[in-house]
């Protein structure tokens, strides 16, 4: 299968494969609370049946179903998207009894009213168990000795389906949830503090930044620091009190416009910041340029390798 071909499937169909059903139809156009951003209340992510193109009100974006494909597995190159697609319809088709590693998000509106289908955490294990967990977080640059003591593989259900996910939990008891093909939280959503007996802290806007900025750091010097992850730029508002205890705040957010409004605020606040984002120049974010940093350093030693392959003779 080629872009072309991909993008003659159903996007609607794509969706409801991975767990995403509209939570209403108007004519051809179907309305979903968006996949691409964070859970919100009213559904400004469109799908036009007639002309299999979605659109999303929140970031004015849209396209086919390669482009939506692409937003929703930031970690696979071209060729990965084109598999993962593949492998969904034709999974479906010839396993329909199998279970499959997906992160589904199932929302409705009725009457106007939002009713998000509540997800039920069923059981919560230490990482190592699930291959499909490892590999998940591995193509994320993560490895499971980092991520440890910090995540949990979480087992979920959303109505009567079973389901998993690498889980990172918040101070209020509720978990972002992360798979390969969606991220969420289970309710309450709220931030995460580590406290480590510090005077400075890192703020950081999810889990996947802050697990990448231990990787970068993990063959340096360790950071002495408290850390502190938003799992939501929303909740800017709710971490300032915290923050003010702290005499140095370092901030890693994201290099976009809604990182750049987050930074905006905890300045108006008066805290005392550093701006650590230029760490990571040219990226999104921490995680890409730790994405990036890896596969450089795989690129070095494939040529290292051949250098030397090179030099050898029988």
């Amino acid at each position: 299968m080629n872009i072309k071909q991909l993008n003659q499937l159903p996007i609607q169909g794509f969706l409801g494969k991975i767990g995403i059903e509209p939570s209403y139809q108007r004519g051809e156009n179907l309305w979903y609370i968006s996949p691409v951003r964070e859970p919100e209340n009213s559904p400004s992510f469109k799908v036009n049946t007639s002309m299999n193109r979605w659109y999303d009100y929140g970031t004015l974006q849209g396209g086919k179903l390669f482009d939506l494909a692409e937003k929703l597995n930031p970690e696979l190159d071209t060729s990965g998207v084109i598999e993962k697609v593949n492998s969904l319809f034709f999974f479906e088709q010839q396993h329909q009894n199998v279970r499959t590693f997906v992160q589904p998000i199932q929302q409705s509106v009725t009457d106007g009213k939002h009713n998000p289908s509540a997800i039920l955490i069923r059981e919560v294990k230490a990482l190592g168990s699930n291959r499909a967990i490892t590999d998940y977080l591995e193509s994320r640059g993560i490895s499971v000795q980092v991520a440890r003591p910090y995540c949990k593989e979480v087992d979920y259900q959303i109505s009567d389906k079973g389901y998993f996910a690498v889980g990172f939990q918040n101070r209020s008891g509720g978990y972002e949830l992360r798979s390969p093909y969606f991220k969420g939280s289970s309710s309450p959503k709220d931030i995460t503090l580590i406290q480590n007996g510090n005077r400075s802290v890192c703020v950081l806007e999810g889990f996947m930044d802050f697990l990448s900025l231990l990787t970068l750091q993990h063959k340096q010097h360790p950071i002495k620091s408290d850390f502190l992850v938003l799992n939501s730029v929303s909740l800017v508002e709710r971490s300032l009190d915290v923050l003010k205890g702290y005499h140095n705040v370092f901030m890693y957010l994201d290099r976009d416009k809604a990182g750049k409004q987050a930074l905006e605020k905890y300045q108006l606040a008066g805290l005392s910041i550093v701006d650590v984002s230029r760490m990571y120049l040219g990226f999104k974010d921490l995680n890409d340029y730790l994405m990036d940093q890896k596969s450089r350093q795989q690129e070095l030693k494939q040529q290292q390798t051949l250098r030397q392959s090179k030099g050898m003779h029988i």
